[in-house]
């Protein structure tokens, strides 16, 4: 008896520490974030969203190049009218373009790409958005968890999981760092929830989403020439009119 209860607290007190480990190895990830200067990285990203028997898979790719604070070169790809698009940013301008529409979106460029100004950056503002989270918010129930490691695209990383689980739902991220770099290499997010009841006595709806990324990094804190942030819309392209907030919309024509 007394072997088992000793081996049972071994189990409890290396769980804590693997958690502490994970935890600790996050933090390590943010801070080469936070620190970074520069970047230029290509991602690929498929997600599954599934509400109730139906599927809805998509597949997006980008190529970014990022210097701190503002200065921007995206290019991306992916599913519906606004998948594809670029946007760029030479500090003091920024300019988002839209291929398909051949209409393009001119203004002052933001001070940085934190906060909601990470939309910018499609699907890395997810990526960077992770170094500004708050691992130890008390209000959290997440749990991290050391997997073990893993190869991924020919580089060995530590496969982090983060799990927590609430009335509404459960969410299962799993983040594999770079064991010389502390970079991510790739993300999988699993999230489940229902949607609430509908009319006429409808059943709840059960959700999921799943997102698998791949981040491929081309240079992290290097120079990248300045020209590689300046672009210039093509002579077909039309500026897009965006609406100002509590401006009205126009009635359609021949409306009086």
């Amino acid at each position: 008896m007394r072997t088992i209860v000793a081996f049972s607290i071994s189990i409890a007190l290396l769980s804590g520490l693997f958690a502490q480990d994970a935890k600790a190895l996050l933090k390590q990830a943010q801070q080469k974030y936070r620190q970074m200067k520069s970047m230029e990285a290509a991602i690929e990203m498929n997600v599954e969203m599934v509400r109730g028997g139906n599927s809805n898979k998509m597949q997006f790719k980008s190529t970014l190049a990022m210097q701190k604070p503002n200065k921007l070169a995206m290019k991306a790809s992916g599913s519906g009218p606004f998948g594809n698009q670029e946007a760029y940013s030479d500090g003091k301008e920024l300019i988002i373009y839209l291929p398909a529409m051949k209409q393009y979106i001119k203004q002052p460029a933001p001070p940085d790409f934190e906060g909601p100004n990470a939309a910018v950056l499609g699907q890395l503002g997810m990526l960077l958005g992770f170094a500004n989270e708050n691992l130890d918010n008390p209000n959290s129930k997440a749990r991290f968890t050391l997997k073990g490691k893993k190869n991924i695209n020919g580089k060995l990383t530590h496969l982090v999981e983060v799990s927590e689980k609430s009335q509404s739902g459960s969410s299962v991220i799993r983040l594999y760092v770079g064991v010389n770099d502390l970079l991510i290499h790739r993300l999988e997010m699993d999230q489940r929830g229902q949607m609430p009841a509908g009319q006429q006595g409808q059943p709840p709806q059960q959700l999921r989403m799943k997102v698998e990324a791949n981040i491929r990094y081309i240079s992290f804190n290097k120079p990248i020439p300045a020209n590689r942030f300046k672009f210039t819309p093509p002579k077909d392209a039309k500026p897009m009119q965006m609406p100002q907030p509590g401006t009205p919309t126009p009635p359609p024509q021949g409306q009086k």
